[in-house]
């Protein structure tokens, strides 16, 4: 109470005074807390997690810990359903911090968290679907200006960039139905190119979902197919950005067409045999025509696996 009528410095000491003498109390007599005891170490909890974030960065570092501490306590029962919605709510301004710094995938996350400790996780789950809306959207938005600028001057990285902002709007929302149809166009421009997203993406919105949309270390293109009778003949460029040389083998390589079924590059022999790291190879391979529309090419050997999508 003595600390409500404190300003400024003089009421953070208060308040983390206070904080700090719950937190005794607490851990002192970890089996025997009362109700109220409970309660009040959440409310200062908060109260002292709230003084951080406020007080910015150079104290963030003090947040897991204090949200270690609330949550052993704000799931028991006899904790008042306002103190787990304070605590969900003090989660979407910790999200809020990361979507300011572009950390989308992590306020998403923190986001769901939030959710689960909600008394009334419905304003949670709207922010939620708020949040993912306008990033699939904006993510959108790149992908469609990139495509435009990648048809008028016939941009070849463009297109990839197209590619990887579709992909981007689509990680975050799958049901976004202009990202679903744009990422098909411009994926049927790039089956010549390497969908090099590396090359091309700088700088890098968000290395977590980064990461993710830029998956293979494996890069592929088909930049010619022709159709000779019951078979397809495709010139394959492979480039190697993993750590270690590749052998190749025609039978690491396959076409999959919509349906699923998967057609193995015939028996030939490829040059070099051995793909050192960051060496490119130009490979003529032979394949089954396949019976539906081709849907992707795949490499598969051992743990690597690498698709180059036709769509």
């Amino acid at each position: 109470k003595a600390a409500q009528k404190l300003q400024g410095d003089q009421k953070r000491r208060q308040l983390k005074t206070a904080y700090i003498m719950y937190d005794k109390a607490i851990k002192a007599n970890p089996d025997k807390i009362s109700p109220t005891l409970r309660s009040r170490y959440v409310e200062m909890t908060l109260v002292r997690a709230g003084m951080v974030i406020n007080e910015g960065a150079a104290h963030m570092e003090a947040i897991p810990l204090l949200l270690d501490d609330v949550e052993k306590h704000v799931v028991s029962a006899d904790v008042p359903a306002n103190l787990k919605q304070q605590y969900a709510l003090l989660l979407v301004q910790l999200a809020d911090s990361s979507s300011a710094a572009e950390k989308f995938d992590d306020a998403i996350k923190t986001i769901e968290k939030a959710a689960t400790f909600a008394s009334d996780p419905a304003p949670i789950n709207a922010k939620k679907q708020e949040v993912i809306k306008k990033v699939a959207q904006e993510n959108y938005e790149l992908a469609d200006a990139e495509y435009s600028i990648a048809k008028n001057n016939k941009d070849a990285e463009a297109f990839v960039k197209a590619e990887f902002y579709a992909l981007s709007a689509l990680y975050f929302d799958s049901t976004h139905a202009e990202a679903k149809k744009l990422l098909s166009i411009v994926r049927k421009e790039n089956i010549g190119t390497y969908s090099a997203y590396l090359r091309v993406i700088d700088p890098i919105p968000d290395s977590t979902v980064f990461r993710k949309i830029n998956k293979y270390d494996i890069l592929m293109a088909m930049p010619t197919m022709q159709n000779r009778g019951k078979n397809i003949l495709a010139l394959v460029d492979i480039y190697n950005y993993s750590y270690n040389p590749l052998r190749l083998q025609s039978s690491n390589f396959s076409l999959v067409d919509e349906n699923g079924n998967k057609y193995k590059a015939l028996p030939a022999r490829l040059t070099p045999e051995l793909l050192d790291q960051e060496h490119e190879a130009k490979l003529k391979l032979t394949f089954p025509a396949p019976k539906g529309k081709i849907a992707k090419l795949v490499y598969e050997e051992n743990e690597h696996l690498s698709e180059k999508f036709f769509y």
